[in-house]
Order: structure tokens, then sequence, then C-alpha cells
């Protein structure tokens, strides 16, 4: 078997892995960039006031955002590992894309835990106060 060809199989199956976590990220971010635009405009949960979620939406926009870049950088990588592969002459030329797809990765993670943090931290001292009263 060719070696090129191992190269080519096994250098693909980590991307497609990635590409794969990448579009789970971008549809949580954008599936609750969404709902929170539907919450805001009434649509959902229109008996209760909206609280001030622009906080919230812009981290998951940022996350949505991150989650493309990274996709775009892990393509680059792998376009990079390709041309390796043909070229037979290997290289640690995908790194920095590889590392920039990585970082975006995190970034995008992080952004969803903290617009979830912050949009459930608009709801926190409702509820502390409301069980003050109760107890009285």
């Amino acid at each position: 078997m060719d070696p090129r060809a191992q190269l080519l199989r096994s250098s693909g199956v980590p991307f497609s892995l990635l590409a794969g976590a990448f579009r789970f990220l971008g549809w949580l971010n954008g599936g609750a960039a969404l709902a929170l635009v539907a919450f805001s405009l009434g649509i959902v949960g229109g008996d209760i006031a909206a609280p001030d979620l622009q906080l919230p939406l812009a981290l998951f926009l940022a996350g949505l955002l991150a989650s493309c870049l990274g996709q775009l950088f892990a393509y680059l990588a792998q376009v990079s590992l390709l041309r390796q592969g043909d070229t037979g002459h290997l290289t640690r030329g995908h790194w920095p894309t590889q590392l920039l797809a990585m970082i975006c990765y995190l970034l995008s993670a992080l952004a969803f835990c903290g617009a979830c943090w912050f949009s459930l931290g608009q709801a926190t001292p409702d509820a502390q106060q409301m069980t003050s009263y109760a107890s009285r």
C-alpha cells in the first residue's frame, strides 16, 4: 500500500471529528441565540417581562463566530496536510492553523458556558427574593 494513501486516510479522520465538534458547538450557540431572541421579542414566554439579555446574546453570537472561524482554520490545516501528502515532504506547516482551530474551539465552548451563566444570573436575584418573602 502506498504510504501517502495511509497518510491521507489517517490525517482525514481527526479533522472529520473536529468538524463534527465545531458543527455541534455552532448548533448549540446558534440555537441558544435564537431562543434568546425569541424570548426577548415575546414569541416564547410572552407572559413575563424579558430581562436584559444583551450580554448572553452577544456571547452566544461570539461563540457561533468562533465556531465558524475554527472550522475554517481546521479546513486550512487539513489542506496543508493534504498538500504535504501529495509532495511527500512532511513539515509542521499545519501547526499554526491547527492551533488556531483549537483556540477557536475553546473560545466557542467558553462563550457558550459564559452566556448560559449570565443568562441564568439574570433570574437568580428574583428567585432569592421570592424565597425570602415566602419564608416570612
